[in-house]
């Protein structure tokens, strides 16, 4: 008879020990998840920077490649005119 009630407060004992260390398994998962969240939304307004900047560089670029600068230096420096009438060819 006291064998029995013996092992059922071990039982209770030992998963009453596990529950709490499953509480604190839970809990500390939790904080790294809160953790690893904020981290994730550092690093993507750091990237949303670095893409907005790199789409100025490209607008930039593609600015002097279209040759912008170049006509406005010419019609600048060499006092060059503007073209009275424009043709537009029509497909």
């Amino acid at each position: 008879m006291l064998n029995k009630p013996l092992n059922t407060t071990l039982i209770n004992v030992i998963l009453s020990i596990v529950i709490v260390i499953l509480s604190f398994y839970t809990i500390l998962w939790h904080n790294q998840n809160y953790l690893l969240y904020k981290k994730t939304k550092k690093v993507q307004k750091e990237n949303q920077k670095i893409i907005a900047l790199h789409k100025q560089l490209l607008t930039e670029y593609s600015s002097q490649i279209s040759g912008k600068s170049i006509k406005e230096e010419a019609l600048k420096t060499l006092q060059m005119k503007r073209p009275d009438k424009i043709r537009e060819l029509i497909l």
